[in-house]
C-alpha cells in the first residue's frame, strides 16, 4: 500500500506543515519550494518525523545563519562576464551577439542579472573580471538594450588579458578588504581552478553552459545570507566606489602625508542612538580585521551595554572630499574604578590607514582625563583575521598589563594618562561625548 495516497497521513502531513510554519518561520520558505515534510517510510517505521530533504535544508540554513554570527558572510561578489553574466563571447560575437533578453536562453541570463542587481542593492559589492578588451566591455555595460545591470552597478569593472587572480587581487587592494570576503563566479573550469589554487581563501561558485540554473547555483550556500539591512547596506556600493576613486586619488601624490592632506578626512564622535544599533551590532558581526576582540554582538546586546550604568558606545562616523563614509566605528567602554575599560574597538576597513584610530583614542583618553580618571585600559584577543590590530594599543601609548580578562591568550595594555595623544593634523576632529556614560538606553 503507498501511504502517500492514504488520506489520513495527507492531513497528518497537513497538519505537521502548518506547526511547523507557526513554531519556525524559517521552516516556510523551505515548505513553499517543496521540500517534503514527511517520509511515510521513516515515519512509520523508524518514528523518524520529518523527512530527510527537510532536515538536511533547514541544517543547511543553520549553517548559514551561523557563518553570518560568526562574521564569516562575504562581502564582494566578483563576476565573470562571458557565459556568466550574458551569453556569448563578445570578442568573437560582438556587441549584438550578447543575450541578455528576448529570447529563452536571453531571458535566463537576464533573471541572472536581475538576482545579481538584488544582491547589490541589499549592500553586496558587485565587480566584473573579464578576459576581454575594456572598451567594448563598457560599451556593451553602458548602451545594450538588454542589460539589467549597468557599469554604474559595479565597484569596479576590470577588463584585461592578465590572470584573474590578478584581477581579484588589484580590487581588493583598492576596495581595502582581505580577499578571505570575496566570492568568484565563473563559468570555465579553467579559471575556476586557477582562483582556488591561487587564492584559496576565496569562495568559488561553478557555472556551466545552462543558464538557467545560475541563480540556484549562486545562491545555494548562502554567501550573502543576512538577518536584516541597514542603511549603510543600501548604501555601500556607492561608498566603495568612493573608496576606489581614493585609491586613484592617492595614485598622484608622492607622498602618503601629501595625499591625506588632500583628503579633507573630518571624524565625528557621538554617544549611540537608537538608530544607530542595527548598524553597531553590523560592524560588530562583519568587521574582523580592525575588532580588538572579535565580540559578536546583537542589537539587544548592544543596546543593553549602552544602557549600562558606566557603559557607553562611542560611534564613528568619517567623511571626506570623495562624500560621507557613514558610520565606520564603534567603541565600547566601561568605567571600572579609577580607570576606563575599552571593551571593543571596531573600525571599517573603508577607513584604514587614515588617522582615525588616533584620532578616535585621542577622544577616548581626552574622555577619561576630563572624568577624574586615572587611566584607560583594554585587552587584544586574537582572531583569525584581526591581527593587524594586535599592536594598536602599544602604537598609541599604551603599556603592557596585567589582567585577567586576557587569559584567553590575549595581551593587555594600560595607559596612565601621563602623555597626552593629539588628533592627526591632517584630519578635522568633531567629538561630543557628554553623558557617553551614564547608562542611559539608546
Amino acid at each position: 500500500m503507498d501511504t502517500t495516497a492514504d488520506p489520513a497521513h495527507a492531513l497528518l502531513d497537513l497538519r505537521r506543515q502548518g506547526r511547523l510554519a507557526a513554531e519556525y518561520p524559517g521552516v516556510r520558505a523551505l515548505l513553499a519550494e517543496g521540500v517534503p515534510v514527511t517520509d511515510a517510510r521513516l515515519d512509520v517505521y523508524a518514528k523518524a518525523h520529518l523527512s530527510e530533504p527537510l532536515l538536511a535544508a533547514y541544517a543547511r540554513e543553520a549553517g548559514h545563519l551561523a557563518r553570518h554570527l560568526a562574521g564569516l558572510t562575504r562581502k564582494v561578489l566578483v563576476l565573470d562576464l562571458d557565459q556568466t553574466l550574458w551569453g556569448g563571447i563578445l570578442g568573437d560575437d560582438g556587441p549584438e551577439g550578447v543575450e541578455a533578453g528576448g529570447t529563452p536562453r536571453g531571458e535566463a541570463f537576464r533573471g541572472f542579472q536581475r538576482v545579481v542587481k538584488q544582491l547589490g542593492s541589499q549592500g553586496v559589492l558587485l565587480a566584473a573580471v573579464s578576459k576581454n578588451d575594456r572598451e567594448p566591455v563598457l560599451t556593451v555595460l553602458r548602451e545594450h538594450p538588454e542589460m539589467t545591470l549597468r557599469e554604474a552597478d559595479f565597484v569596479r569593472v576590470t577588463a584585461d588579458w592578465l590572470p584573474k587572480p590578478a584581477g581579484i587581487t588589484d580590487l581588493a587592494e583598492a576596495l581595502n578588504l582581505g580577499t578571505s570576503g570575496f566570492v568568484f563566479v565563473d563559468d570555465s573550469p579553467y579559471e575556476r581552478g586557477l582562483v582556488r589554487r591561487e587564492l584559496p581563501e576565496v569562495a568559488v561558485v561553478a557555472l556551466d553552459e545552462e543558464p538557467a540554473l545560475h541563480v540556484e547555483r549562486l545562491l545555494s550556500d548562502g554567501w550573502f545570507d543576512v538577518r536584516r539591512l541597514t542603511g549603510e547596506d543600501r548604501e555601500r556600493a556607492a561608498l566603495y566606489r568612493g573608496e576606489v576613486a581614493r585609491s586613484d586619488f592617492l595614485q598622484g601624490f608622492d607622498s602618503l602625508t601629501d595625499y591625506l592632506d588632500e583628503l579633507g578626512i573630518e571624524v565625528r564622535l557621538r554617544p549611540l542612538a537608537a538608530e544607530d544599533l542595527p548598524r553597531v551590532s553590523q560592524l560588530t558581526l562583519r568587521t574582523n580585521q580592525f575588532n580588538l576582540t572579535t565580540r559578536r554582538l546583537q542589537p539587544a546586546e548592544v543596546a543593553a551595554f549602552a544602557a549600562a550604568e558606566g557603559s557607553g558606545v562611542l560611534t564613528v562616523r568619517s567623511a571626506d572630499r570623495f562624500g560621507d563614509n557613514g558610520l565606520v566605528g564603534a567603541v565600547f567602554l566601561t568605567r571600572e574604578g579609577e580607570a576606563l575599560r575599552i571593551d571593543n574597538f571596531l573600525l571599517s576597513c573603508r577607513v584604514f590607514s587614515r588617522g582615525i584610530e588616533q584620532a578616535v583614542l585621542s577622544a577616548v583618553l581626552g574622555l577619561a582625563a576630563g572624568t577624574g580618571l586615572r587611566a584607560v585600559t583594554g585587552h587584544y584577543r586574537p582572531g583569525p583575521r584581526n591581527g593587524t590590530v594586535k599592536g594598536l594599543l602599544p602604537r598609541y601609548g599604551f603599556a603592557p598589563a596585567d589582567d585577567p580578562a586576557a587569559a584567553d591568550g590575549g595581551l593587555a595594555f594600560r595607559h596612565d594618562l601621563d602623555t597626552e595623544l593629539p588628533p592627526p593634523g591632517h584630519l578635522r576632529l568633531d567629538a561630543e561625548l557628554a553623558g557617553l556614560l551614564e547608562g542611559h538606553p539608546a
